[in-house]
This record gives C-alpha cells, structure tokens and sequence, in this order.
C-alpha cells in the first residue's frame, strides 16, 4: 500500500514538474510544439500514402507534401491568410518543400503562404486565383521561375521581396497588373506574349500563300519573328504576311516557224507558258492591230493549220506570242509584216 502511493506521488511530481516547464517556454516555441503535435497527429491520418504529410487548414483547403517535396494545395475558394508566427504548413516544412502545385478551385494566395521556403524552385499557379497576398513569396531564395496568371489582378506588399535567385516575374501581355504592382521586385516582371505559330506555305494561281508568322493567343497581334518580349516584339499587320497570287508570264517572247504551203502539227501554247498546267488552261487572242496568218486557225490554246501566202523573202514566216504583264490566263499573238 505504502508503495502504490510513493508511485501515485511520484507522477504527480512529474505532471506538476512538466507544467511548470512549459509555463517557461517563450510564446514561438510554444507554438512550434503546438505545430509538430498537429502534423503528427494529421501525417498519420487514416488515408494518408506513405511518405506524405497532409493538413486540413479551416478555410477548407487540404495542403499535402509527397516525398518528393511537391507541396501540393487542393479545395475549394481562398487560402487563408498566415503570420510569421502562425506558419502555413509549407513554412512549417520549409526545409523540405521544393515545388508547389496550387490546384484549381483555389482562387488567392494568402499572406506569407510560402514565405522562408528557400528551397522552393518552381510554382504552378491556377488560372483562377484573383489575388497574391503580402509576404507570399518572402525570401523564397531558390525560386527560379514564376509565371502569375492573367485572372491575378492584386498583389501584397513585399510579396517577392529577397527572391534574389528569381531572375524574371513572367506576367501576360493583356494583364491588368502594373509594374508598380509588385514593389521592391518590379525590375523582375516582363510582360510575354504567348506565340502560336503559322508555318510558311507557298502561294498557288488559285490560293494566296504566307510567310511564317506568329499569333498571339492572348492579344491576338501577330509577329514575324518568335520574340515574346511584349516591349521587344514588333506587331504586323496580318496582311503583311500573305505571298499573293503570282502573276502567270510566258517564259519568254517566244518565236514559232511556219512553212509556207506545208501542214504544221498542232501546238499546244499552253505548253510555252510557265505553271499554265495550275491554272487549268489558257486563253488567246490576237494583239490588237495584228491578224491571223491565213490558213492558220486557233482552237482555245491550240495552234494548227497550213500558211497559204508567203509574208516574208523566202517560204519560211516567224510570229511570237508574249503575255501581258499582270494579266492572267490570256496571251496576245503579235505577227509582224503585213499581208504580201
């Protein structure tokens, strides 16, 4: 009996010794235990994979580190804000943390949400977050890259501030944020434009071609070159990029012989004429001033018959076709000499 007291004493001390410990503990320590017995309590968690840690915050979004160090932040509406004291769970894992993914259906980023992770690289933000809060990023020293979406139209005081690793802040070209708008880091932003690009295709007699260009997908202006520096690009005109319709030539001024008094074989002047065959067929007349040879006849394109008067001195005559300049599917005869 005398025993089971001395035992029922001596864990009485140890509460009472245990308490007047922690009524010592300064107010941050107290709360980093605070922290370390709820990630406990949470990691082991029915549910939970091996190798992940995951928090349930009371704004309704669930935080989940993999093994990998991807921190991971699902839900639905905003990300509460945190203090320096009241660390968010990235910050409480700080050391571990190398890459986040914030989901759709988180729609801001809250006050010093990941600020002292300085082993954070890369961040994936959704399109619908509307806002940044202050100290977000603070001296996140191994961030690399961050693009921050058209939908974020706010962004917190000193929310990259000590970023010294982060060597641009990508921001679209048809953002309504300022350079202003990021503060102590507003040398960083570089407003992009994001290029979709047209290969070059060659023009036809019947279809307009193009150079290669490329399109904007936000403001929808188009460039010659894939420069998405929205300050260094240089916009075009769309027209500036057709190759138009080329105008149908003959391939020279081109001469034909004819034997008095003998048959000639029927030729076909589509044959003299360059790329007629992607036009589908070319049309003659006689040049103004001029006529036909007699005996000679003209079907369409098609040359044919037998000169039955001589023109020059011997029995032989030449005449030459050429095509007007700009003018398409049409060739004009010129016969020189008149009728003897």
């Amino acid at each position: 009996m005398k025993k089971q007291w001395k035992r029922l004493a001596a864990l009485s001390s140890a509460a009472v010794m245990a308490a007047g410990t922690l009524l010592y503990f300064p107010t941050d320590t107290l709360q980093n235990i605070s922290w370390g017995i709820t990630a406990s309590a949470e990691e082991t968690g029915a549910g939970t994979e091996s190798g992940t840690q995951t928090w349930n915050e009371d704004d309704g979004l669930t935080w989940t580190l993999a093994a990998d160090g991807t921190m991971t932040i699902s839900g639905s509406g905003a990300m509460k804000g945190y203090s320096w004291y009241s660390g968010s769970p990235a910050t409480q894992k700080k050391d571990n943390v190398k890459k986040v993914v914030i989901q759709e259906g988180v729609t801001s980023i809250g006050n010093s949400a990941f600020a002292w992770c300085g082993k954070l690289t890369s961040i994936e933000i959704p399109s619908n977050v509307a806002c940044i809060g202050n100290f977000a990023f603070y001296n996140c020293t191994g961030l690399t890259s961050i693009t921050i979406p058209r939908s974020v139209t706010s962004i917190g005081d000193f929310a990259f501030s000590a970023c010294n690793k982060l060597p641009e802040i990508t921001v679209p070209c048809d953002s309504t944020l300022t350079k202003k708008a990021f503060g102590d880091a507003s040398e960083k932003v570089k407003y992009r434009h994001s290029l979709v690009k047209t290969d070059a295709k060659d023009a036809t007699y019947t279809e307009a071609g193009n150079v290669e260009y490329w399109t904007c997908e936000n403001c929808k202006k188009h460039f010659l070159s894939d420069e998405t520096d929205a300050e260094a690009a240089k916009e075009v005109e769309l027209s500036a990029t057709v190759k138009p319709v080329p105008v149908q030539v003959a391939t020279a001024t081109t001469q034909i012989k004819c034997v008095y008094g003998q048959d000639m074989d029927e030729i076909d002047l589509q044959d003299y004429v360059k790329n007629a065959d992607a036009v589908g067929g070319v049309s003659v007349k006689v040049a103004t001033g001029s006529t036909m040879l007699d005996g000679m006849q003209l079907d369409g394109s098609k040359l044919s018959g037998k000169p039955t008067k001589v023109y020059t001195d011997g029995k032989d005559v030449t005449f030459t076709f050429t095509a007007k300049k700009r003018q398409h599917r049409k060739l004009d005869f010129e016969f020189p000499g008149g009728k003897g």
